[in-house]
Order: structure tokens, then C-alpha cells, then sequence
């Protein structure tokens, strides 16, 4: 197991420069993702043990046991995929969520994942950003050529039902879920240059009818154009905690969790340290509609990202524990991640 949890953390500098050295590529550029390692002096095996069993009882009363994957650190991994699902199964999850940045990651990698887990009879969903699937648009024609042109996330749904048929019949993907974000289409990162992008997100267009409400609008549009052609695999929302919130506070007007009924679920991304209150004010809006809760896990390092802080195993495990006994009647499920960092605290030694 020590051996196995043998990960890079950091990614080379190139990795990112090579993705714009080809001509004409009209694909979208592979997200860059943090990658965990393995401890300097890894805890000993029956430490790791424990804690594994720790972290399985705390998880057990959820019907829905999740753990994210980014891909771009599976790429890196050291670890063939039947070994992570070994490791998936130890900690007691029963369904795995595999980050997607870019549709070149629906390759042999991915297919030989889902495989994996299906042998083990663990669901398999892709999990993809708004953000990450989008037109861009800069500089001259000429520029223009060289330059990665985003699809928009109806177009990657063709591409992911090409992909689903590639699979075994007993391994076919279980759902899609895609990350809710127009507040990431501001002025900073060129939102103005997309084309027909009329409206751009800041912190001076807040309120019913304005630029940001727009944006809300129109990427609720954007997701059930894609959910229509998806042809009949579930499509799940990923709602950041920020939305229904400023929706309350009458910042927006779209971005309620009951905005999104017409989709096959609704899960609510957790930005701070207290996951639980969250959920609790969320699950009124949802009605009968199950919510299910994405939170993700801080680094050591981590002051400003919001995640879940921790300051060792026991402490990850307490706070897992106290979410689902305070919210497992109205939350059937939870989704932790990164899976890699999550195995970097089962390491480390006490």
C-alpha cells in the first residue's frame, strides 16, 4: 500500500507550453491538477489500516459514498488502475467521479479506468468544469489559427456518448456531472473575446436583470442544451455553495438549487469548513429531490482555497464523521476529493 501511494505532486512547468505547440488544434488544453505523494516516513501498515477502517465506518450510513479523480493526475500516477480500485474500495467508497479537463482525456487511460471499477462494481460518472469547455476567441486570423478554440460543453456531449460506446456493455458510464460556474467569465481571463459572449461576470453587475444574473441564465440554457443531447445519460449539476446564497441574498435571481429541478440530480459543492450547515438550508429548496454533497479536502498549505481544513487524519475523519450524522437523513451522499490527497493523509505518519 506504501508503495502504491507513490505520487508526484508537482507538475513540469513544460507540460503546459506543449499543449499550444500544435497548429491548428481546435482541442481543449488539459486543466493542470495538483498531484499528491507519498509521506518522507510513511506510517506503518497497521496504522494505515485503522485509519482505512476509521474513515469506512463514518462513511457507511450514505447510500452514495464518492471520490473524486482528477485524470490529469491519474496520468502520473504509479499505480495500474485495478490497484486504485483496491485502494478505493479500503476506504469504503462505492462510486468513483473522474475530472475530465479536456476531451482528449476520453482515451485507453480513461476507458481502462471505468473498466476497472466496473469489474469491481463501482459507478463510474464524469465530472467536467463550465469553465474548461468554452470557445475562445483572441488576436488576429492569423493568431487565431494557433491558438486552442474550447468546445462548449453541448459540443463535448458528443463526443462523451462516442466514448460510452467504446465501453464494455457492463461498463458503461453511470452519469455526467458537470460544475455550474459563470462567475468564472469575467474580463481576467478574456471572456470579453468569446464570441456572442455579450455579458461579462464582476463584482459590479450583482442584481435581478444585470450582467451576472444574465450569465446565471444563460448557462442554466447552455446545460440543458447539453443534457438534451447526452441521449439519455443522467446529467448532474454540481452547484458551487455561492449561488444559492446570492440568490438569498438577492444578488441573482438563477442559481437556486430548485433552479435546477429539471435535471437528473443536484449536488451542492462545498466551499468552507462547515459542510453541514450548509446542506441542512439547502435541502428545504430541493424538495423531494436528493442532495448530495461534494466536499473538497484542503492541502497542508491550503489558506485560501476553499476546501475542508484538516490537520491530520483523525481530524479529516471526525469532520466526515459529524457531516453525515448530522445531515444523513436529508443527504444520502457525500463526494470527497481529490482521491490523491486523501491518500497522502492516510500515509502520514502520526
Amino acid at each position: 500500500m506504501l508503495r502504491e501511494m507513490k505520487l508526484l505532486r508537482n507538475i513540469a512547468p513544460a507540460a503546459a507550453a506543449l499543449l499550444l505547440t500544435a497548429a491548428g488544434c481546435n482541442s481543449t488544453p488539459v486543466r493542470q491538477v495538483e498531484r499528491a505523494m507519498e509521506p518522507p516516513t510513511p506510517a506503518q501498515k497497521a496504522t494505515v489500516e485503522r485509519r482505512a477502517a476509521a474513515l469506512r465506518r463514518a462513511l457507511s450510513p450514505l447510500k452514495v459514498r464518492g471520490v473524486g479523480v482528477p485524470l490529469s493526475s491519474y496520468r502520473h500516477r504509479l499505480l495500474p488502475a485495478a490497484e486504485i480500485m483496491k485502494i478505493v474500495r479500503q476506504l469504503g467508497f462505492n462510486r468513483l467521479y473522474c475530472y475530465i479537463s479536456s476531451e482528449k482525456e476520453l482515451d485507453d487511460e480513461l476507458r481502462g479506468l471505468v473498466t476497472a471499477a466496473a469489474a469491481e462494481k463501482i459507478p463510474v460518472e464524469l465530472m467536467i468544469r463550465q469553465g474548461d469547455f468554452r470557445h475562445r476567441f483572441r488576436g488576429n486570423a492569423l493568431v487565431r489559427s494557433f491558438l486552442p478554440q474550447y468546445r462548449k460543453l453541448p459540443d463535448l456531449a458528443a463526443e462523451i456518448i462516442k466514448f460510452n460506446e467504446t465501453l464494455p456493455p457492463q461498463a458503461k458510464l453511470a452519469g455526467v456531472t458537470a460544475r455550474f460556474e459563470p462567475h468564472l467569465f469575467t474580463r481576467a481571463n478574456g471572456a470579453d473575446q468569446i464570441p456572442g459572449m455579450i455579458w461579462i461576470w464582476s463584482d459590479l453587475t450583482f442584481g435581478k436583470g444585470l450582467d451576472n444574473d444574465k450569465l446565471a441564465g444563460a448557462s442554466i440554457e447552455v446545460f440543458r442544451e447539453m443534457k438534451a443531447k447526452l441521449n439519455g445519460i443522467p446529467l448532474t449539476v454540481e452547484l458551487p455553495d455561492l449561488y444559492p446564497a446570492w440568490c438569498a441574498a438577492g444578488s441573482l435571481s438563477r442559481g437556486r438549487v430548485s433552479d435546477f429541478a429539471g435535471f437528473d440530480g443536484v449536488m451542492v459543492q462545498c466551499s468552507g469548513n462547515v459542510p453541514s450547515a450548509l446542506v441542512r438550508g439547502y435541502t428545504a429548496a430541493a424538495g423531494n429531490r436528493s442532495l448530495v454533497a461534494i466536499i473538497p479536502v484542503a492541502d497542508h498549505s491550503s489558506v485560501s482555497r476553499g476546501a475542508l481544513r484538516r490537520r491530520d487524519w483523525n481530524d479529516l475523519v471526525r469532520a466526515v464523521d459529524y457531516f453525515v450524522r448530522s445531515t444523513r437523513l436529508k443527504c444520502p451522499g457525500v463526494v470527497l476529493m481529490p482521491l490523491f490527497e486523501i491518500g497522502f493523509m492516510l500515509l502520514e505518519q502520526e
